[in-house]
């Protein structure tokens, strides 16, 4: 249990997927690792390492309607093109840890792997082969879900379709009145030899495990919206 908050395990919609992210908690830390996707790095360790602050700020995710108490709250980011070594730096307003609903925090890539020859499967397969040391796991948004189920193709819009969703556990949940501590999500996409070419970044988002009827909230992406 953290923060009054337990830790539940996380389910996927494709049941042949797992997770492996039981030391994430005694390992979370201030971490800078050589890996494609990596959550516990601090900015200024990124930043000295050459990783590029996405939308230039910390991107406030806010309570979405009714549901907020189930963890309804806006998916926040920037859409791109973005650096194909960046981080998303995020917070939450006022977030309601509901431990019926809580499955982590998630991040949202937009990928465009036109210029590579991996395929979403193989890019995830690579990603996952480090959740060990990572504490993430990655998955298609069609295969995405809070612990109850609700499934992310129910909320996203259709242009992130094909989006690879990220999911772990912080050290902290993000509960309580006022402002969350502040979470980042990093990638690096420049080892164009093992992915067989770059890898383009069409938008980074991040947002807590959502109920179904999550809301879309990126400043400069109306068309993004989805529709109620």
């Amino acid at each position: 249990m953290r923060n009054g908050c337990p830790i539940h395990p996380w389910r996927f919609a494709a049941p042949t997927l797992a997770l492996a992210v039981a030391t994430v908690g005694d390992a979370a830390r201030a971490e800078l690792i050589d890996a494609a996707v990596q959550v516990r790095a601090s900015a200024a360790e990124l930043e000295a390492a050459g990783f590029t602050r996405a939308g230039g700020g910390v991107f406030v995710s806010n309570p979405a309607g009714e549901c907020a108490a189930n963890g309804c709250f806006d998916l926040v980011g920037a859409g791109g093109p973005l650096e194909a070594k960046g981080f998303l730096e995020f917070r939450f307003s006022n977030y309601t840890c509901t431990p019926a609903y809580y499955s982590g925090l998630f991040a949202v890539l937009d990928l465009d792997l036109a210029g590579a020859t991996v395929t979403h499967s193989e890019f995830i397969a690579l990603v996952n082969a480090r959740t060990a040391s990572t504490g993430v796991t990655a998955m298609m948004a069609a295969q995405a879900a809070n612990i109850q189920g609700g499934l992310f193709s129910d909320w996203l819009p259709s242009t992130l379709a094909d989006a690879v969703v990220f999911q772990w556990m912080p050290p902290t949940a993000p509960t309580g009145p006022g402002l969350s501590a502040i979470y980042r999500f990093a990638w690096d996409l420049t080892d164009e030899t093992a992915f067989g070419g770059p890898i383009g970044v069409g938008g980074a988002f991040a947002v807590p495990a959502p109920a179904a009827t999550a809301l879309l909230a990126i400043a400069g992406m109306g068309a993004l919206r989805r529709r109620r």
